[in-house]
This record gives C-alpha cells, structure tokens and sequence, in this order.
C-alpha cells in the first residue's frame, strides 16, 4: 500500500508491507485465538507505524490531503462502488434492508462488514495521515497529547472512539504508532546489529504475548492491555524493520522487484481479499486464505500496469511510469 514503485524504495521495507497484507488476509480467514494473537498483536499498527518511520516533513495539510485523497480515497471509493453493486442486490435478497445497507457503505468504518472488512483501515489512515500533518506545526508533545488523550478513551468510553464515521475516531489513537515510527527513523539506523537487535525485540514482544498480553482491534477501538499492548505491536514493528532492512539487499534484483510490485499493489488486495472469502462460504479454510491472497494480488499487480491503476490502487500506471519520457510518450 504505497507509492508506484522506484529506485528508491526498500526492498525491505517492501516485504514488511506483503508479509503484514498477508497477515491481514489471514486474520479475516482465521477467527481462531492462536491467529487472532499471532496476527493482531502487529499487522494494523505496521503500517500506521510505517506512516511514522517513512514520512516526509514539511509539505502542507493542503498537499497531504491531496496526495491521501488519490492514493488512498480514490481506490476506497471505487472498490467500494464495484463491491457495492454486487452486493447491494444480494443483501437485499437475503432479506436485508436496502437502506439500512446504504447508510452502511456511507458510514463505514466498523458498520462496513464482509466483504468490506478492511475498508476501514483506509479511512482511518487517511484521517491519521492528515491529522499528524496538521499537527506537525505544533511542538511534538501536543501530538502525543492527542494520541495518548485517544488512548485514554479507548480505555474509558470506546463507544466515543466509535462514534465518527469512516473510522476518524480510530485515528486518534493509532497516531501514537505514527509517532513512534517517526521516533523509530531517527533510531533505528544508528544501530549497529540490527538483525539481532530486532530479533531480540521480536522475541521480547513474543514473550510479553505469551504471558498474556492481548492482541489488537483497531477496527473496534480495542486497542489491548493498556499501555502493553501499544509497547508490543511497536517492539514488533521496529524489530521488523531493522530486520528487513538489513537483510533486505540480500533479496537479489529479480526478488526483489518481484516484492516492489506485491507491495505497491497492495491496496487492492486489502481491499478485495474480503470479497473471495465472502464468495467462498464453506469451503476448506486454507483453500479460502490462498484465493483470497492469490486472486486479489494477481489482479491488483495487472491492474498497476493498467490506465486504471490510479482508480483501483491510487498509483501511477507502473508500465508507463517505467518508460522513459520522450517525444512520442510525453502527454
């Protein structure tokens, strides 16, 4: 879920981005408490955390809302009219309100259920996105008074959290995993092991699950044990990184392409990996969590190479964008 890919990206900061849509897809196939902690403890707060550690200062909210709209709104918008279509009719079929299902899709957030499981994670890092740049104007400790005020009524009154549409609540809250990302840039490269610094903070985080620590909810405001759960999924994200980073060159050319291209389609499979699972009722739950993974990804990376990639995925057409500008391909 990023920008059409160039020569700058990570290739490890790329696999962080498939390995956590790869476990969002699971989270939705698996309801069981082993995934469920396995994947919620870190796959949401990833990428709000991944907003911190890659974000770039000094643009305007102006721009910022500009750059999210297309990015992000554009393809939530146009998926959410393609799904709609379909499914619209076949809730109206099965005896389900029309309007209520309307008022649904216009709400969003956590109303939105299958197949648009995912669809409030997009608002909400819109909003989040956003909220961090307006904030940015203002001496750091006013940030984090707003994210820790979220955190606080998450624990007091999560039905407040709830309230706003299109998940903005949620944003509130998750702007401490924005935060300490952008702390993690300043910190992570000055490490001299990283590999075993980050396994060790992986491994820590491990451990503190283990001994009961709870996973996260961020679509309904549950953001875990207090304070604890908030320090896991952060461990695990900075171990992560400092992980992928440092082995990431290891990837090889052809590898790691392959992982640019996964990665900067990645949007359309968070959100349509939901409409496989919802077609496919009944059927053996690892064949779901494979179509469901393979089906959406494989559209998504022929759709970036498409004139529709700025509508389904909120890139550039990656085959245009690769070729060089020249008197017969400039506009």
């Amino acid at each position: 879920m990023s920008p059409v890919a160039s020569a700058h990206r990570s290739t490890g900061i790329d696999l962080l981005r498939v390995l956590g849509v790869i476990a969002v897809v699971a989270g939705h196939v698996w309801s069981d408490d082993a995934v469920r902690t396995a994947v919620y403890s870190w796959h949401v707060p990833l990428f709000f955390f991944l907003t911190g550690y890659l974000w770039t200062a000094g643009r305007t909210v102006r721009s910022e809302v500009g750059r999210r709209a297309r990015s992000l709104l554009q393809p939530y918008l146009v998926w959410l009219g393609l799904i709609a279509v379909v499914w619209v009719p076949w809730s109206a079929a099965a005896g389900s309100s029309t309007m209520t299902d309307l008022v649904r899709l216009a709400v969003g957030g956590q109303h939105l259920v299958r197949p648009f499981s995912a669809f409030w994670f997009v608002t909400a890092l819109f909003v989040c996105a956003v909220a961090f740049r307006a904030l940015e104007r203002f001496p750091t400790p006013v940030a984090w008074a707003v994210a820790v005020g979220g955190l606080v009524t998450t624990v007091i009154a999560p039905e407040l959290v709830l309230l706003p549409p299109l998940s903005a609540g949620t944003a509130m809250p998750a702007l401490v995993f924005v935060l300490v990302g952008r702390t993690a840039r300043g910190l992570l490269p000055r490490v001299r092991r990283p590999v075993l610094t980050g396994t060790v903070l992986v491994a820590a985080a491990a451990l503190a699950i283990a001994l009961g620590v709870r996973p996260l909810d961020l679509k309904h405001a549950d953001f875990g044990t207090p304070v604890l759960s908030v320090a896991v999924a952060s461990a695990i994200s900075a171990g992560a990184i400092l992980v992928a980073t440092a082995t990431g060159p290891a990837t090889g050319r052809r590898a790691g392409a392959l992982v640019t291209a996964l990665a900067a389609s990645g949007i359309g499979v968070v959100l349509t990996h939901a409409v496989v699972i919802w077609a496919l009722p009944g059927a053996p739950s690892t064949l779901v969590f494979i179509t469901a993974t393979a089906i959406p990804w494989m559209v998504a990376v022929i759709a970036a190479r498409t004139p529709a990639a700025p509508w389904l995925l909120g890139t550039r057409n990656h085959r245009a964008a690769s070729v060089p500008a020249t008197a017969s391909t400039r506009p």
